[in-house]
Formats: structure tokens, sequence, C-alpha cells
């Protein structure tokens, strides 16, 4: 389990140069779900398509709230409670080795969690076995820990969460992240890069719905092929279809 307790920029995709992070209608929306949250010390699960930006979503969470302390951990598939418990150990900064006796260990955290209030996120956290589950039904239930549980998954993953009866009565937001709207699209991809800035309406629309579908990621991988091109041939605009074909998988010729 990888334990992400810093607030570093917001990465995107590819690590494209010159990417700037935009504020959207649907990160708004997660924000006020996450007040919502944070002030009732809730749990709450984040879901979206694949590529539609919940774990960007969650950096740019973090860096408009600074004084948060914030624990972000990316479990591996079928973690098991020691393994959350060791990394809430490392993520917390605490003195020492995790100690191997389970109860001394939850001991710690408890008197570790109990202030200041904290955010405690789990990313991809479709991939937590039923043990992982119940042991977060522990802290949200426990009154010392001062926390708020804020789950990530991927949309076509979200059954594997709601399979757990410990979650369904504890999760007080399913929130569904929408991706950018068509009009959206025509204001945030010069924003997002300056690629973008000049380029016509219509053209930001034939992309969007032959390839990009309001997916940041995709739109992140049109973003790399465009930057591709400008190398290549500097001072030329590509035409539309020419970098989506660069995109789309070729599919071997049959004999």
């Amino acid at each position: 389990m990888t334990t992400l307790n810093s607030t570093p920029s917001a990465p995107h995709y590819l690590s494209l140069p010159d990417a700037r992070p935009v504020t959207t209608q649907a990160v708004r929306a997660a924000t006020h779900a996450l007040d919502n949250a944070l002030h009732e010390q809730s749990m709450m699960c984040l879901t979206a398509d694949p590529g539609v930006g919940k774990t960007f979503t969650l950096y740019i969470l973090c860096e408009q709230r600074p004084t948060l302390p914030a624990l972000r951990l990316l479990p591996r598939p079928q973690a098991r409670p020691e393994d959350l418990r060791h990394s809430l150990h490392h993520a917390l900064n605490l003195p020492g080795d995790p100690p191997q006796d389970a109860g001394i260990c939850d001991d710690y955290l408890r008197h570790a969690l109990a202030r200041p209030p904290r955010l405690l996120a789990i990313d991809e956290a479709h991939q937590l076995s039923a043990s992982c589950i119940e042991y977060l039904r522990y802290l949200h239930d426990d009154p010392v820990p001062q926390v708020t549980i804020l789950l990530l998954a991927s949309r076509p993953r979200l059954r594997a969460l709601r399979s757990q009866r410990a979650l369904l009565s504890r999760v007080a937001t399913w929130h569904y992240m929408e991706p950018l709207a068509p009009d959206e699209v025509l204001t945030m991809l010069p924003a997002f890069h300056p690629l973008w800035q000049n380029a016509p309406s219509r053209t930001l629309a034939h992309l969007d719905d032959m390839w990009g579908h309001g997916n940041l990621r995709r739109w992140a991988a049109l973003t790399h092929q465009l930057q591709a091109h400008r190398r290549r041939h500097p001072g030329h605009l590509p035409d539309p279809g020419a970098l989506l074909r660069r995109l789309q998988p070729r599919l071997a010729p049959t004999s």
C-alpha cells in the first residue's frame, strides 16, 4: 500500500508541459460535497468513469485546503488490515516501526487520529478487501478518531464497494463526478493548455465528439499528440483527423 501524505502540485496525465489545473463544474460540486462530509466527519465515496479526474480532483481539493491534514493512501489489490495499519502509521509520521501487535498499533493510531480533525482519502478503494473495509468501519464508528473518510472508486468498479454491507449504511454521500459538458469543453480547454487557446470552437467540439467525450485523460492524450506534432512541424496546424488517427488503435491487416 502506497502512502501519499504530502500535497504536491496536481499531476497531469502524461506530465504535460504547460498544462494548468482547471476548476470545472464537477470539481466544484465535489468540493461542496466534501465540505459537507468534513463538517459531519462522515464517510463519502467519490466516483467517476476512468479518466474523468477523481485523483486529480483529490489533489485540487487538498491544495485548496492547505491547513487540512490529509492522509492519502493507495492500497494494493486485496490489501490486508495490517497493511492499512502500517500505511497509516507511516502517513502519520509516528516514531519507530508499527507495533506487531494489532491492538497496540490500533491504540497508537487512535491516539494520533484524535486531533486535529483529518481527511483520510483512499484512492482506488474498490481494491480494498472486505477485512480492510471492516477496519475502516471500525475507525468510522470509534468516537476517538476525528477523521473524515473519502473513498475514491472507478464507476465501473463501484459494485465491489456497494456489495460491502458495512459501507452501505455508513457512506453518507455517494458522489458521481460528471464529465465535462460540451459547452464547458469550449471554455476549459483553452484554460487547460495554451495549445488550445486559438483553436476554433468547432474544432474543439468536433474533437470532443469524436474522441474527448468530456474526459480529461482523453483530452490530455490528445494534447500530448498535438505537442508531438508541433515539435515535428513547427508552425503547422494539424488536421483534427490526423490527430485522431494517431490515437485510434489500428487493426492488423487480414490476409
